[in-house]
């Protein structure tokens, strides 16, 4: 009887040990059982041991600290040192090229903007992003930067770089944008892709306005004018959509025609050349030859009004002339007369030949004579 006892006790501490949620009170019997059904206890950990070995580490501690220094306060210290540490993850330093943005639980909160050491409340609760928003950028269309075997250059993006004038030629326009960010919580939260948009609007605002402007201009004097329109376009788009971005200036690269065509182009431009080459000679002609004639017009005007001047001044003078004559000889009709008479007789006279005859010479009193007068008419006469 007493090995049997023996054996009976053996398997109930047996069974104990299988099951180290079994009471002391022996009550073996539904120990195993739960309101969700039989607890499975075969792989069950040893919460008991778990215990006694924290128990005894804490133990270990609290031999090697002060005397008044329990666990229970080294727990509370770690408890607060991790919050400490928690509330630290919060600080941010800014730069004075960069915003934060702060996001309370992913919403947006505030925008900070003055430099130095800021401080937010540590994640899940908040969390932030540092923009720079001072750092210019470029954005290249038409073209692209390559390199490879020891050498560097551009390759033309044909797709991006060829656009209709507004006289319906092709142009093929290399350009870059620079640009900046404006608004830090615009540029990360109003639009997907920043950069993707401002080339997608650079090249939009850029086909717009190579449409208004003819193929000549734009190769040259329009340059200038084409960066400013489009810039100012390219703005006023991107402000439309509050994309937070600031374009600081659009340049030209390269503006040619295609360049299959650029040999045919070039002889038109040879020949534009020349034709504003004759222009210009014509121009310079006309400016020569049209100030010379108006001289010559207001020459002969002045002369036709000296004669004129001079023919009614003579006309007055004779005709006061005549007047005094006339009223002198209504005073002095005879001697008048008499003097009239003896002026028009020697006028008559002075322009006459003369020949004076001796009547009492022989012949008649003619004499023969050479006039030297008719012979000096004649010669004149056969000269002219």
């Amino acid at each position: 009887m007493g090995h049997d006892d023996d054996n009976d006790k053996d398997k109930k501490d047996k069974k104990k040990r299988e099951n180290p949620w079994a009471q002391k009170n022996g009550q073996d019997k539904g120990d195993n059982i739960t309101p969700f059904g039989p607890r499975h206890t075969k792989d069950a950990p040893d919460i008991e041991a778990f215990i006694r070995k924290a128990s005894s580490g804490m133990s270990g501690i609290k031999d090697i600290l002060p005397g008044n220094v329990g666990p229970t306060k080294v727990v509370g210290l770690g408890i607060l040192a991790l919050i400490a540490l928690w509330l630290v993850s919060g600080l941010f330093f800014l730069q004075p090229s960069e915003h934060g943005v702060v996001l309370t639980f992913g919403k947006y909160s505030n925008t900070e903007e003055n430099p130095g050491l800021k401080w937010r409340m540590p994640w899940p609760l908040q969390h932030h992003q540092i923009v720079n928003v001072t750092n210019e950028r470029r954005i290249k269309i038409g073209f692209r930067d390559v390199s490879g075997r020891g050498r560097t250059g551009t390759q033309d993006v044909a797709n991006e770089s060829l656009m209709l004038t507004g006289d319906e030629n092709i142009i093929d326009i290399d350009f870059v944008v620079l640009w900046r960010v404006g608004d830090a919580k615009d540029y990360l939260y109003r639009i997907r892709d920043p950069e993707a948009t401002i080339k997608i609007v650079a090249e939009s605002a850029m086909r717009e306005i190579i449409g208004r402007t003819e193929i000549q201009p734009a190769l040259t004097e329009a340059r200038s004018q084409i960066q400013s329109d489009t810039r100012d376009l390219m703005q006023a788009m991107l402000d439309e959509y509050e994309a937070g971005v600031q374009i600081n200036n659009v340049q030209l690269q390269k503006v040619d025609p295609p360049t299959s065509v650029i040999d045919a182009f070039n002889d038109v431009q040879r020949a534009r050349q020349e034709k504003e080459q004759l222009k210009n000679k014509a121009q310079a002609y006309r400016n020569g030859i049209i100030p010379i004639a108006r001289g010559e017009a207001n020459k002969l005007l002045q002369e036709a009004e000296a004669y004129e001047q001079e023919v009614v001044n003579r006309a007055t003078g004779d005709a006061e002339r005549f007047i005094a004559v006339y009223n002198e000889y209504k005073n002095a009709k005879t001697v008048t007369s008499e003097r009239l008479y003896i002026e028009t007789l020697e006028n008559v006279l002075s322009k006459a030949n003369t020949l004076i005859l001796d009547g009492q010479s022989g012949n008649g009193g003619a004499i023969p004579y050479l006039s030297l007068d008719e012979l000096t008419k004649k010669a004149r006469q056969k000269a002219q």
